[in-house]
Formats: C-alpha cells, structure tokens, sequence
C-alpha cells in the first residue's frame, strides 16, 4: 500500500463513481495539474495517486493521445495537454467575455485612473462591451458624448478600432475597405493602411490621438484567443489636455500588460500573449 503521510495526504478525496478509469483518469489530472509547468515523472504520479506505475503509464497514454496531457520530449515528465486551454477558451466565451474580463478590466480601471473599454468587432463596426468611465473630472465619456454614428466611423480612427482591423487578415481588410460605408473626408491609400496596420500587428498596440474626435485619445492593445485569432481590444482612453510621453508611455504599458492578462485567461499561448 503506498505511503500516505506526504503531502498527498492533504490532497481532498477523489469522489469514487461507478466507473473506476474516470476516477483514476481525475487523479492523475488533478496531481499533474499540481506540478505545473516543469512536469511529473510517471513515479511520482504513481506514488501520489496509489496506482501502480503500469496501471498510471497505460491511462497517461489514453490522456496523452486525447490532448489532455502532454508528455515531455524524453518522455520523462507530463504536464497538462493543450486541449485543456481549449475547453477554458469555449467556457469563458460561454461565460460571457465582458463578465470573464470584469476583473482585469477594474484592475486596470483602479491603476490608470482613465476610461477603460473592452471592444469587439461585429461587421464593419467596434462595439464596446464595457465601459468604465474615468473617476476624473476632465475625462473621456462615451456614454455622455456625442460621437460620430459607429457604422459611418472607420475602425481605423480609433486605438481600438485598428487593433481590431489589424486583427483580420490583409484581404479582409481590403474587402471590408471595398464595402463599408465608411466616411472619410482624406483616406489613406490602401497601401498605406495595410502597411499601419501590420505595424500594430507587429508592436501590439494601437494609439488615437484626436483622430476620430477633438480632444481624445487612446491607447488599446488585442485580446487573442487559443487560436491565436484577435478577438477583442482593452483600450483606455484619455482627454489630449493629459497627453505626455511620459503618461502615454504609461498607459501603453498597463493596456498591454491588462490584453495579455485576459488573453491568458481565455487559454492564449503564453508566449503570444506577453508580446
């Protein structure tokens, strides 16, 4: 009988159902989960979870082949699989994003002091999701301010549009160029927005500033999901009487860093979503 005075003894009881292979399948999970990124050897999986190692290696095989755990190049550790970052994604999508992205968003709302926006694309047009509107008196406010009408205003006016437009692929764009009844008095050759539009592919982020209205700016940087796809922007925006390098600089910062926080919530690849 294996050992239980470790640290496994602490460990809550795996509810015991009918059938035996889920309940062990669940240990096993539960205990490479608890190892974290550098593995666990199939000897200490089979120490922890009281299975014998050929019972632990012949259902690791199964979770192996089914994406749910990942074995280690040598084969010597396992770590969770990447399908779980998968079935996280479809949760919180179900869950609602505004309500997946609360958190981060506050958080960043309480460290800037500036208006902040979760944005999607639907069509041609930026949605705003939520909104927290800046606690300072000289602020930006969407929901009080007469803005041009969203439809007839191209995404490539606003930080968080051109995250968002940046997010499709070049002949999307184009296309969408080609349709939208966008209004814009000078636009640039399409050449030329596809060129911005990569760079903000390549920086990860947007800027505004006074571009689609006197007086505003803003910064936003792309949310990915598992596929790596843009899915929605984080943006802070800020009156231009605010605008320094120092502030700008600042902001460009904690939207990035508050992108790649939600992106990994939404089972982003880790590496992708720290750029």
């Amino acid at each position: 009988m294996a050992d239980r005075s470790g640290p496994e003894a602490q460990r809550p009881a795996v509810p015991r159902t009918p059938i035996q292979a889920i309940d062990r399948a669940i240990a096993l999970l539960d205990v490479v989960a608890e190892g974290g990124p550098h593995g666990m050897t199939l000897g200490a999986l089979a120490e922890s979870t009281g299975l014998a190692p050929s019972t632990a290696r012949t259902i690791l095989s199964s979770l192996v082949m089914h994406g749910l755990i990942a074995q280690s190049g040598s084969g010597s550790s396992y770590t969770l699989g990447s399908r779980f970052f998968e079935l996280n994604r479809r949760f919180a999508m179900q869950a609602d994003l505004s309500a997946v992205a609360a958190p981060v968003l506050r958080a960043l709302w309480e460290r800037t002091n500036e208006t902040v926006h979760l944005a999607v694309l639907q069509g041609n047009r930026r949605v705003d999701l939520a909104v927290l509107v800046s606690p300072q008196l000289l602020r930006v406010d969407p929901t009080s301010t007469g803005y041009l009408d969203a439809s007839a205003s191209p995404l490539y006016k606003t930080a968080a549009g051109k995250v968002l437009f940046a997010g499709l692929s070049r002949t999307d764009r184009l296309g969408m160029l080609r349709t939208s009844a966008w209004q814009d008095e000078t636009p640039p050759a399409p050449e030329d927005l596809m060129a911005a539009m990569d760079a903000v592919v390549t920086e990860g982020y947007a800027t505004n500033l006074e571009e689609e209205a006197a007086g505003v700016c803003g910064v936003a940087a792309p949310v990915h999901d598992q596929s790596g796809a843009t899915i929605a922007a984080v943006c802070l925006g800020y009156p231009s009487t605010r605008h320094t390098t120092s502030h700008a600089g600042s902001l460009r910062d904690e939207v990035i860093a508050a992108a790649a926080e939600l992106s990994l919530l939404l089972g982003a690849d880790p590496d992708r979503a720290a750029r």
